[in-house]
């Protein structure tokens, strides 16, 4: 009844859009999404399995003096699932779903529907100034909306863009607040840290205990970008008050020698505890493992990482070459919460959060198969190698992931004709263990880690 009961409501908007279609009342977009998803573990672990509808509704004012209004309804529902808290993993510590559960509240696996206002701000556009305030979708290296699921992660706060000239341009703004993915509802920015997700373990190996522990005020970011003939840097600095400081660069060269083109790119992240690392019990000499356990980053905690990559195209294909390092001075961390991380060798459905003296590689090949007659038809095929630190080495590995490898193929179509605006996505990830996974004691290091194939089939319809 649950489910019928969200699907009937989120559509009940339907019939608003088609009247405001008829007067100038501004503006609606409407995505329905359908997303089925295959958790499909190693013998004898448990699969899981399941298939949601939602999307969003989304509503723009018209502009008045440079200023508009947008308001925006978000929502997710399973159809079908095996998802719940009676259905645990007894071999891993009863633990459940990590990735299907995902496709509505990660928070409650009884939850069967989430919706809520997911945008609600007031948009500013001047001739070279750009600002938002209020509820909205951000778009930045590290936080972004990773719409990977049903819903997007969303952000609540003040964003403002600069052009400052031809050549350079500024982006600015304070978060304090976040609605995470996969979640029910709006968190502020300390109490998002932890919210849906695992807290992993802290350097010293006790159970990360970070969630409702920490104290923060809030996210300040800085962008500074300069992009001239074939050179782009971008410098973005994410300040979260009170827990850590991260520093961002990124130069990408682009050299077309037709019938090729070349690109080139580096970057390099340094991050460091700022304020008490988000809680001061782990402060004081006296200060106990399970004290520390609360802070979402330890006592001086920092971390180095970089990368480089390579990219050859020709015609519709394109073939790249990525490395990225994090470097024995600690673990890169920033909240999964909040956004993917663009690292080099990122592939959908894992991440790098946690990771320290670690090494990744990657070899990605796209293609567009419209010089094949097969307009909308696209492919992404990956393989990576990730080289950990020992799973039980808790300094280096908050999530205790073994080394491993991962295969991903990602197929696209976008429909024509009378069906314009249905987009399909086909992607299949299998990740492999390469490191130790302490099999003698359980499958604690396997499930949700390794060893498993998900299946996603998504559809999108925007109108």
């Amino acid at each position: 009844m649950k489910k019928i009961h969200f699907l009937v409501c989120f559509l009940a908007a339907y019939p608003v859009y088609l009247f405001a279609q008829q007067g100038e009342w501004g503006k609606f977009q409407t995505q329905l999404r359908l997303y089925s998803m295959m958790e499909d573990n190693q013998d004898p672990l448990l699969d899981y399995t399941g298939t949601a509808i939602g999307g969003k509704i989304r509503y723009e004012t018209p502009r008045w003096n440079n200023i508009k209004g947008v308001f925006g309804v978000y929502g997710s529902g399973f159809l079908q699932d095996n998802v719940s808290s009676d259905r645990l993993e007894p071999l891993a510590g009863n633990r459940g779903s990590r990735y299907v559960a995902g496709l509505v509240d990660t928070t409650n696996l009884d939850n069967n529907h989430v919706a809520g206002v997911g945008e609600a701000y007031l948009s500013y556009l001047g001739e070279n100034l750009a600002l938002n305030i209020g509820r909205f979708k951000l778009d930045t290296p590290f936080i972004n909306p990773q719409d990977g699921r049903m819903l997007p992660t969303l952000e609540q706060g003040i964003w403002a863009k600069v052009k400052v000239d031809s050549d350079w341009s500024l982006q600015s703004g304070f978060i304090n607040a976040f609605w995470n993915r996969s979640t029910p509802d709006w968190k502020d920015v300390e109490d998002s840290l932890g919210y849906g997700y695992e807290m992993g373990k802290s350097v010293d190996g006790v159970n990360g205990n970070y969630y409702a522990n920490t104290s923060s005020g809030g996210v300040l970011i800085i962008n500074l970008g300069y992009e001239r003939s074939a050179l782009r840097i971008d410098l973005w600095d994410y300040y979260v008050e009170n827990i850590f400081n991260l520093g961002y660069i990124e130069a990408l060269y682009t050299q077309k020698n037709d019938p090729f083109t070349f690109i080139y790119g580096v970057q390099g992240i340094y991050e460091s505890e700022v304020g008490d690392g988000g809680n001061n019990e782990d402060n004081g000499e006296t200060a106990t493992e399970v004290q520390k356990a609360k802070s979402y980053m330890a006592k001086d905690e920092e971390s180095v990482t970089y990368g480089a990559k390579f990219a050859l195209e020709y015609q519709t294909s394109r073939v790249t070459l990525a490395y990225n390092r994090t470097t024995d001075r600690g673990r890169f961390l920033f909240p999964r919460e909040w956004g993917k991380e663009p690292l080099y060798t990122f592939q959908k459905r894992e991440r790098s959060d946690g990771s320290g003296n670690s090494h990744a590689w990657l070899v990605t090949v796209e293609h567009d198969f419209s010089d094949y007659g097969t307009k909308g038809l696209s492919i992404l095929a990956g393989y990576g190698e990730y080289d950990k630190s020992d799973p039980k080495e808790w300094r280096y590995n908050k999530y205790g992931t073994p080394s491993y490898a991962q295969w991903n193929i990602d197929l696209f179509y976008r429909f024509q004709g009378a069906l314009k605006g249905l987009r399909a996505e086909y992607l299949i990830a299998r990740k492999v263990a390469r490191g130790e996974t302490y099999q003698e004691s359980g499958y604690s290091y396997i499930y949700r880690k390794n060893g498993m194939n998900i299946h996603n089939f998504i559809l999108n319809y925007d109108f």
